[in-house]
């Protein structure tokens, strides 16, 4: 099924911005119709991200920088909260750039619980 950047962030969860200026510009297969509007093919697409997306498994010390494209040992961590959303903020060893490493979100947890409350 061929889908517009704005169907396709819906069906994937993102921002149809990052469609725009992530994936299209890093090589997204796309095609355009006869007025010039992207259209990406879903299975296409699938297959190329998961070429050049890999998931990265990382260790309870550890976290990915995005600045540095790395990923970096967490040093003396700031432990936040914003909402329901609880997370370590430190600087990157390698770049000085504030780095995220989530650690909870009770949101998701809750959801679940009540779903499984439901059953």
């Amino acid at each position: 099924m061929l889908y517009t950047p704005k169907e396709l962030a819906e069906e994937i969860g993102v921002n149809k911005d990052q469609i725009y200026s992530a994936y299209l510009p890093a090589g997204c297969p796309h095609q355009k119709d006869h007025q010039n509007h992207i259209l990406i093919n879903g299975i296409t697409f699938k297959k190329w991200y998961e070429e050049n997306y890999q998931k990265r498994t990382l260790e309870k010390d550890q976290a990915y920088c995005v600045a540095c494209k790395q990923i970096v040992k967490v040093l003396n961590p700031e432990r936040k909260q914003k909402g329901n959303l609880v997370y370590a903020s430190f600087p990157c060893p390698n770049c000085g750039k504030n780095v995220i490493r989530f650690i909870d979100c009770k949101r998701k947890k809750n959801d679940q619980q009540k779903e499984l409350e439901a059953h």
